[in-house]
């Protein structure tokens, strides 16, 4: 049995907080996919520093931009520093993220890191 005054109506309230749900799980996709792509870099980095008695500079430099294709990073990914030490290395760059939230677009700032001591 339905109650008088609700046949069929939908509650405003219920309506917003769908439509909140729906933004909110259009917008994190994005941006959950943006921090994943950082993720497997960053692990990347830690990987190559990790390995890097094995490898020249050159070879982990080689390494990391193909990894940086694969991901579809931006250009700035693509500069990766090397500082190799007596008995450690360093390995970094920097890059910004251009993530489109519809009409928006919201930078990420991303900065994979890896050292190790051999």
């Amino acid at each position: 049995m339905v109650a008088p005054g609700r046949s069929g109506g939908v509650r405003l309230g219920c309506m917003f907080v769908t439509i909140l749900v729906g933004i909110g799980a259009y917008c994190g996709a994005y941006i959950g996919q943006s921090y994943w792509k950082y993720y497997q870099f960053q692990d990347a980095f830690k990987n190559e520093a990790r390995f890097a008695t094995h490898y020249t500079d050159k070879q982990i430099k080689s390494h990391l931009r193909q990894m940086a294709d694969s991901l579809l990073l931006p250009d700035d990914a693509y500069d990766i520093t090397v500082d190799r030490g007596k008995h450690h290395i360093d390995i970094s760059t920097q890059y910004y993220d251009h993530v489109k939230l519809g009409p928006m677009t919201r930078d990420f700032y991303y900065s994979p890191h890896g050292e190790a001591d051999f």
